[in-house]
């Protein structure tokens, strides 16, 4: 058999193995996935079982010097959300997230984390009633983490290149603001634990491991950091300090 024919007849067969696969428990909007590892399937399970309509990360701008760049964040931003929901076949789920985006430049410019996260935390008491019929947050990430893009962070997204080449070095990076961040020294949670013998660089100010926030690939941030992001024990997992990008 000439080799040309031999190539052919390998690629029908898997062509055919491909089309009689089966996939268990296979998704609705694309059965070559399974639903457990869909993303849009993922996303929709996760307002549902909250009683929300809608979903997305809230994103606040405090970075002004210039808004051609600022349109052209937001652009890759929304491209890139489009691009890993296609895949699944996604668009529906997509089309109910709420892009939320605080850019008042007289209220917003320049503002550090600790202050966003007051408004952030403001925020969220009346909007989940407003957006979703229902005082209950649940789960649900986007009333638990909002994204900053200051200057550092958009200075990182322009300087690589724009879709569809991918960004796999995650060298553009936005930061990610836990909501309910507090200082070891005042959580809760680490009451009577013994210190943290690690001894690690201040940013800003803060001398913890988990300083309240991290750093994200733009690329990933609005779709499958937001799937991640509703399950506490994979972000403590997948958790890096910056200067490092999760």
């Amino acid at each position: 058999m000439a080799p040309d024919e031999e190539a052919l007849r390998d690629a029908e067969w898997l062509r055919e193995r491909i089309a009689n696969r089966v996939i268990p428990n296979p998704s609705p909007r694309n059965a070559m996935i399974r639903t457990e590892s869909s993303l849009p399937d993922s996303i929709e399970r996760g307002y549902h079982a909250d009683g929300h309509k809608t979903w997305g990360f809230v994103i606040y701008r405090t970075t002004y010097e210039n808004d051609a760049d600022w349109a052209e964040c937001m652009r890759r931003l929304r491209w890139w959300a489009a691009d890993s929901m296609e895949y699944y076949n996604g668009q529906d789920v997509l089309d109910l997230m709420t892009w939320t985006i605080f850019d008042d430049r007289e209220q917003f410019e320049n503002m550090d984390v600790p202050t966003i996260r007051r408004h952030f935390r403001n925020w969220t008491e009346t909007a989940v009633q407003s957006e979703q019929s229902t005082a209950n947050m649940g789960g649900s990430p986007r009333y638990k983490y909002c994204v900053q893009i200051d200057t550092e962070a958009l200075k990182s997204v322009l300087g690589t290149h724009p879709p569809p080449r991918s960004d796999d070095d995650h060298a553009g990076w936005v930061k990610l603001i836990d909501k309910n961040w507090l200082p070891r020294s005042e959580d809760p949670l680490w009451a009577g634990r013994r210190p943290d013998p690690n001894e690690y660089e201040p940013i800003d100010g803060i001398t913890d491991e988990r300083i309240g926030w991290v750093k994200v690939p733009l690329i990933s941030v609005m779709v499958e950091y937001y799937e991640m992001f509703r399950d506490p024990n994979m972000v403590m997992r997948a958790h890096r300090r910056p200067p490092a990008i999760m």
